[in-house]
C-alpha cells in the first residue's frame, strides 16, 4: 500500500472513531437525561401521593361521629397522661379484649394496677344533660338538641371487665375476689348527668375527678388514688411475683396497631396487610402480628439509587418473643436472635385502616417510618 492510500485510510478511521465516540456521548448523555427525567417524575409522582394520600387524612371522614371519636380519644390520653408517674400504679391503655361469645373483640379505655385493685375505667367526653331510662339505658341529650340512646353503661363495662377477668386467668394468673373495680368517667365539664346516675358509685362526674387530682396532685403516691375509687371489695393484696406477672399479662394484651409516618404523623388503628409487587408481598408475606412485634424502615438515599433502578426500603424487623415475662433479653446475641432484616420496594404499600374510620387506608412504605403491631 503507498504512503497516499495509508494516510486515506488512517483519516477515514480517525473519523468513524471520532463518529461512534460523538454518538456514544449522544446516548450517554441521552440516557442520563432519560434517567434524570425518570427519578424526576418519580419524586413528583411520590409527592403527589404524599400530599393527597397523608395530608388529608384527618379529613377522610369529617363528619360529626368521627369528630367525636377524636375527642373522645384526646380525654382517655389526657386521662391516662394524669395517672401516669404516681408511684406503684401502671398505666395501660386500649387493651381490645377477645369476645368469643360475640368473635371479636372488646376495647376498655384505661387499666390501672395498683397493689390491691386493678381499676377498669370508661372515659366518655359527652357534654350535654345524660338520663336514666327506665329500661336502665342512658339517653344522650347533645349540646344541638339531638338525642341519642346508649347501652346502660356500668353493664357494660361489667361485661368487658369480666372478659378481662377470664383472659388473664386464661393466661395463668387468677385475681382475687373483689380485685377489679369498674368507674365511669364523665369528663366534659358541659356534661350534666341526672342524680340517678350520679349517685351510682361506680360513676365519677368531672367535678369529682378534677377534685382529686387538684387535691393530690402534689402527693404523687397511690394510696389517695385507692381512698378515692376504691369500693373496699378486694380480699388480699398481690405479692409482687403476682403483680410482675400481672403487669406482663396487661403490657402484651392486644391493643391498637400504631403507624408512624414521615413527619412525625402517628396513626393508630388496625394493619391489614401488604399491597404491590407479587415478589415483594411474598418477602414480607412472614410479616402477621403472631410472629413480628415490630417494623423500623430505612430508606436508601442519594440520587444515584433514585436514577438507576428502583429505590428501595431496608427493614428491622423485630420477632415477638413468647418467653414468660421474667426472661430478660440482655444479651447480644438474644438481641439478634429477636432481629431480622429484608429489603422491598418503597413502591409497597401498607393497608391500615385508622380507628374512626370505615375503609383501609394505603400508606406506600417510602413515608412509613415504624409499625407496631400488637399481639
Amino acid at each position: 500500500m503507498s504512503r497516499r492510500s495509508y494516510e486515506r485510510a488512517r483519516r477515514r478511521y480517525r473519523r468513524s472513531s471520532c463518529g461512534a465516540l460523538a454518538v456514544a456521548v449522544r446516548v450517554s448523555i441521552f440516557g442520563a437525561a432519560a434517567a434524570t427525567a425518570l427519578a424526576l417524575f418519580r419524586r413528583f409522582r411520590s409527592l403527589v401521593h404524599d400530599f393527597v394520600g397523608v395530608a388529608f387524612i384527618p379529613e377522610l371522614e369529617n363528619d360529626e361521629d368521627s369528630e367525636s371519636n377524636r375527642a373522645g380519644r384526646l380525654a382517655e390520653l389526657r386521662v391516662a397522661k394524669l395517672f401516669e408517674g404516681i408511684p406503684g400504679v401502671e398505666v395501660y391503655q386500649s387493651l381490645r379484649i377477645p369476645d368469643p361469645e360475640h368473635r371479636g373483640r372488646r376495647e376498655i379505655d384505661i387499666v390501672l394496677l395498683t397493689k390491691r385493685d386493678l381499676f377498669v375505667l370508661e372515659v366518655k367526653n359527652w357534654s350535654g344533660s345524660i338520663n336514666l331510662n327506665a329500661d336502665g339505658s342512658w339517653i344522650h341529650t347533645r349540646s344541638d338538641g339531638s338525642t341519642v340512646v346508649h347501652s346502660n353503661l356500668l353493664e357494660d363495662l361489667n361485661y368487658r371487665a369480666d372478659l378481662l377477668e377470664s383472659y388473664i386467668e386464661r393466661r395463668g394468673t387468677t385475681l382475687p375476689a373483689g380485685f377489679i373495680q369498674q368507674k365511669v368517667f364523665l369528663v366534659s365539664r358541659d356534661c350534666r348527668p341526672e342524680q340517678a346516675i350520679t349517685m351510682q358509685r361506680e360513676v365519677i362526674t368531672n367535678d369529682q375527678w378534677e377534685h382529686f387530682f387538684n387535691n393530690n396532685l402534689v402527693r404523687k403516691d397511690s394510696g389517695w388514688l385507692k381512698n378515692a375509687l376504691s369500693n373496699e371489695r378486694s380480699e388480699k393484696s398481690l405479692s409482687e411475683y403476682e403483680r410482675k406477672q400481672l403487669h406482663y399479662i396487661l403490657s402484651t394484651a392486644p391493643t391498637w396497631d400504631r403507624l408512624e409516618l414521615e413527619g412525625g404523623t402517628i396513626l393508630v388503628g388496625e394493619f391489614q396487610g401488604f399491597k404491590g409487587r407479587p415478589r415483594d408481598t411474598q418477602t414480607l408475606s412472614f410479616a402477621n402480628r403472631s410472629a413480628v412485634s415490630q417494623m423500623v424502615m430505612t430508606h436508601r438515599q442519594g440520587w444515584i439509587n433514585n436514577i438507576f433502578g428502583s429505590p428501595n426500603v431496608l427493614i428491622l424487623v423485630t420477632t415477638r418473643d413468647y418467653r414468660d415475662g421474667n426472661v430478660n433479653l440482655t444479651s447480644t446475641k438474644q438481641r439478634q436472635e429477636s432481629n431480622m432484616q429484608t429489603r422491598v420496594r418503597s413502591e409497597t404499600e401498607v393497608v391500615f385502616q385508622i380507628v374512626g374510620t370505615s375503609r383501609p387506608q394505603h400508606f406506600r412504605l417510602s413515608e412509613v417510618l415504624f409499625l407496631s403491631l400488637s399481639p
